[in-house]
């Protein structure tokens, strides 16, 4: 079973006046139904004009506040999906 929690979310005026908005969703899933504990991840969404990209790491940490951390880090630096995978395993990997 999976949930998604929206915490973070960016609007971005891009330099043609349109505008980005950015959507940093925690995820919460248990992988069985024995499981006690959730991993937690995170779903990056972009929407642009009627487009709406995509992109998720379903399972980072049993620590919720690891992971609420490195949200807050792809939040600040405005990270979109299409790099999200490759920042959040250097990041995972750094230890932040």
């Amino acid at each position: 079973m999976k949930q998604t929690q929206e915490l973070f979310s960016n609007e971005i005026r891009l330099e043609d006046k349109r505008s980005m908005i950015l959507k940093y969703l925690l995820i919460e899933k248990y992988m069985d139904s024995n499981q006690s504990e959730p991993l937690y991840g995170i779903q990056i969404s972009k929407e642009l004009e009627q487009t709406v990209e995509t992109e998720e790491v379903s399972a980072i940490s049993y620590s919720k506040e690891t992971v609420v951390k490195l949200m807050k880090k792809l939040f600040q630096y405005e990270v979109t999906p299409i790099s999200m995978i490759e920042i959040v395993d250097d990041l995972v990997t750094m230890g932040i």
